[in-house]
């Protein structure tokens, strides 16, 4: 086999070549644009975040806010592309408040429960018939009824008293009107109007308790006949017209 040897010339051409330094003009430029894509690179990929205030403003940046990072927001690309919409947080105190409520509401239930079963007994231990119940219905009304039939009488007296003050008021003529006088009858206009608010009041208090009689007539019929069921709509209802286990009235006195 023919084997070629280098000639002499070519040998100290090559080694000339290496031993050469390398050109630098060339290799400093790639260096630099190496470097710049290795430091754009993260902000080629980087998202831009897109949100809305509590005053409507709509704003963007490359980086949630803290304070704003719960909020409902869209994630963009350079682009402008959404990548990902995020919902606004919701926060858990609602869920806790709601309990608390859920809670409170069952603990009312039972109060009421617990106070409607000690009215039924209460209202049982007091009244033996229907007809004690119907008694005592009317003499508390009648109570009311002395009270507002006075009050109409004091009335009748004050205006009485003011139509003779007017009557005085005429023979002063043509001279001034005394101020007692006048004041006088500033007074009794105002105490005609407190009585006949005093009216107002009474009979609607009447109307109030002939219903909670009623009330207690209907409750005790239901108890009497079995068909009572523990804490019923009347029962509800007398509980919450009546403070704690305080009756109507008890029994009739004979």
């Amino acid at each position: 086999m023919n084997t070629r040897r280098p000639t002499p010339h070519r040998t100290r051409a090559v080694t000339r070549a290496l031993r050469e330094p390398v050109n630098a003009h060339w290799l400093l430029p790639l260096l630099l644009v190496g470097a710049l894509a290795f430091v754009l690179a993260p902000t080629a990929h980087a998202a831009l975040y897109k949100w809305t205030d509590e005053r409507g403003i709509v704003h963007y940046s490359d980086k949630m806010p803290a304070d704003v990072v719960n909020r409902a927001s869209v994630e963009m690309s350079r682009e402008g592309l959404a990548i990902r919409r995020n919902e606004q947080a919701r926060p858990a105190v609602q869920r806790v408040a709601k309990t608390e409520t859920d809670e409170q509401r069952l603990r009312q239930a039972e109060r009421d429960r617990v106070l409607a079963a000690r009215r039924d007994k209460a209202l049982m231990e007091s009244y033996t018939s229907e007809s004690e119940i119907e008694l005592a219905k009317s003499r508390a009304v009648a109570t009311i009824e002395g009270q507002v039939q006075s009050a109409q009488a004091f009335i009748a007296q004050m205006e009485k008293r003011r139509a003779e003050l007017e009557a005085k008021m005429g023979t002063y003529a043509p001279r001034p009107v005394p101020g007692e006088i006048k004041r006088e009858i500033e007074s009794i206009d105002a105490e005609v109007s407190r009585q006949n608010n005093f009216i107002a009041a009474r009979q609607r208090e009447s109307a109030s308790v002939a219903a909670r009689y009623e009330s207690d007539k209907q409750r005790f019929r239901e108890l009497r006949s079995g068909d009572a069921t523990g804490a019923g709509p009347d029962s509800a209802r007398v509980a919450s017209a009546v403070p704690a286990l305080q009756l109507t009235s008890g029994p009739p006195k004979p």
